[in-house]
């Protein structure tokens, strides 16, 4: 089989099965925000939180809800336009990293019951780790030439950059 056709075959599915796992992020973040933002007080209720006092903190589903949303929308928005999607993954992720902080928190402080606190922490966790493989650098080096540098023919390893030095500050 012709190497470099194996290559680019490569190259092809990983760039395919990325953008697949991006728009899957994409759309599940949206949904959670936009679940989050309509059914604030059903949301809240997962949480084994009373009816009085999920419609008193309905405010708190939805500032999550808006969040979710636009960082869903954001991320779906910059892989539609063919932009860098890396730091509406990294946004996420830390949103995530957070929740997953607090929720863990709550679950072992007992503001949560323990299947509820594991499940939401569990979901949390599940964002970071979905975001992670796209938001690390995408060299494969089974499939990725190594980067090359022009030398125009010759083979010598460049000098590597000089450091600049400031000159001291001198006082009258």
């Amino acid at each position: 089989m012709n190497t470099q056709r194996s290559h680019s075959t490569t190259k092809y599915r990983t760039a395919h099965s990325r953008t697949l796992h991006t728009t899957t992020l994409g759309i599940t973040r949206a949904t959670i925000g936009i679940l989050a933002l309509s059914r604030p007080v059903d949301i809240i209720r997962l949480t084994g939180v009373d009816r009085v006092t999920a419609g008193r903190l309905a405010w708190l589903a939805r500032l999550a809800g808006i969040r979710d949303l636009a960082l869903g929308t954001g991320l779906l928005h910059a892989l539609i336009t063919r932009r860098d999607t890396t730091t509406w993954l990294w946004t996420g992720m830390i949103a995530d990293a957070a929740d997953v902080a607090v929720l863990a928190t709550a679950t072992t402080r007992g503001e949560l019951p323990p299947m509820i606190g594991t499940a939401m922490t569990t979901a949390a966790l599940g964002g970071v780790t979905a975001a992670v493989p796209l938001a690390l650098p995408r060299h494969h080096p089974n499939t990725d030439p190594p980067p090359t540098i022009d030398t125009g023919g010759e083979h010598h390893h460049p000098a590597p950059p000089t450091p600049t030095r400031r000159k001291a500050a001198t006082t009258p």
